[in-house]
């Protein structure tokens, strides 16, 4: 495996004479507007995208429910839609819409609707509102008891009421309906700036619910201080059934790395984070690059990451066996030359995936490297798909005793395919 970079889209130089110059800028840029807005061509004359059309999406998220239905949710002009696949997601039924009022989601890059499912045909949804002030936002999280034919009014799962940035909400749903959320958290940032003290990043908080037991208010508490503002959260539930959640932090002089804390059940308060990477990446800002983890049966730890650090630069994978505590010396993944990033993995038996993007000048591009043996060894690189159009980030999805890869390619639609 082999290191990579992010990618920068290289502008296109158009140089001519007088009004023709003017001219043809015009008209390149209206078909530059064209090729890089969202839409679907619905006549020959003209480009315009119905309003559920998934192939509108900025991001789609896909889900298994207990019976095997691949589930896909998607967010456009205030309202989310979803469609259901009996046949892994080879087809999908007609497009639904989540039966809420209308209001502002977050749904792009590392920011998406989240979606899960209990044992009883209950669907959970939780997504990030944002508000009118720039850089705030709401959690936010609505049931469908009924398998998605109707969903409670939604709720806030933050709890101060303050109009502050609460953002990249993650969720994991048990079989009995216990609601496990995790979100990045300005509130401790707000409060010491009105102290006039210097300040660093977002917290890391937690919240739990039952709706099945009438719990209906998510608690709130503070696991962490110091987190980068705007990459995502990952999150997995160890063989003991505890949550590890990975995530990027700051630490010192904004180097950004990567964080490991799991919820063990006999901890109160839980304890310190484990840090993961030692790439010192050094930046004055958000990287928009989230990590990602799987548990195998084992109770291994598999975790990939991505950075730009003095001391390592590119993607990474590497494993642990004891909650963090010690790791395998991490391996570099995909093409530094190809600029490859935003990796997933998932683990299912004795296997390791991870898929990963790259971009060749022209297209992007979906990798997938597998491993047999615990991540002891892995295959060659092979290339999956591609999108000349841009594209979500990629992730990867299991049911049963195999494991799917979905990516959404904008204007190209939704993809699905075993890895």
């Amino acid at each position: 495996m082999v290191k990579s970079n992010m990618h920068t889209s290289n502008p296109l130089l158009l140089s001519c004479i007088g009004c023709l110059l003017i001219l043809l800028m015009a008209s390149t840029n209206v078909k530059a507007a064209h090729k890089h807005h969202i839409m679907q061509a619905t006549t020959k004359d003209a480009t315009t995208c119905m309003q559920n059309e998934i192939t509108c999406a900025k991001t789609v998220t896909t889900a298994f429910a207990p019976n095997s239905d691949l589930w896909r949710l998607w967010a456009l002009k205030g309202h989310m839609y979803f469609q259901v696949s009996k046949d892994k997601g080879v087809t999908f039924s007609s497009v639904r819409q989540v039966n809420v009022e209308k209001e502002k989601i977050s749904a792009r890059n590392e920011n998406r609707p989240k979606i899960a499912f209990d044992q009883y045909q209950g669907v959970y949804l939780s997504w990030v509102m944002p508000k009118e002030k720039r850089y705030t936002a709401d959690v936010r999280f609505s049931y469908s008891k009924d398998y998605g034919k109707t969903f409670t009014v939604p709720v806030t799962v933050n709890n101060d009421g303050l109009d502050i940035g609460h953002s990249f909400n993650e969720m994991r749903v048990t079989d009995e309906g216990e609601v496990s959320m995790v979100w990045l958290d300005s509130r401790l940032a707000h409060q010491r700036r009105l102290e006039g003290k210097q300040t660093n990043g977002s917290a890391l908080y937690f919240g739990e619910a039952n709706y099945r037991k009438k719990q209906f208010t998510f608690s709130n508490q503070q696991l962490a201080n110091n987190t980068c503002v705007c990459c995502r959260i990952a999150l997995d539930t160890n063989t003991q059934g505890e949550l590890a959640i990975l995530w990027r932090h700051i630490y010192l002089d904004n180097i950004r790395e990567f964080a490991l804390l799991t919820l063990t059940q006999n901890e109160s308060p839980p304890l310190k984070p484990v840090q993961i990477s030692h790439d010192h990446w050094k930046i004055d800002g958000c990287p928009h690059q989230g990590g990602a983890i799987s548990i195998d049966q084992n109770n291994r730890y598999h975790m990939v990451w991505f950075n730009q650090g003095d001391l390592g630069k590119g993607i990474f994978y590497a494993s642990s066996d004891d909650q963090g505590e010690s790791l395998t010396k991490p391996i570099g993944v995909g093409m530094q030359s190809a600029q490859a990033a935003h990796p997933h993995i998932n683990t299912l038996g004795s296997k390791v995936d991870i898929v990963w993007t790259q971009f060749n000048g022209i297209k992007h591009q979906l990798w997938h490297q597998g491993s047999n043996d615990y991540g002891k060894s892995f295959t060659d690189a092979k290339l999956l798909a591609t999108s000349s159009e841009g594209a979500d980030r990629p992730f990867i999805i299991k049911n049963d005793g195999k494991s799917f890869v979905s990516w959404h390619r904008l204007q190209q639609g939704h993809w699905v395919q075993a890895l």
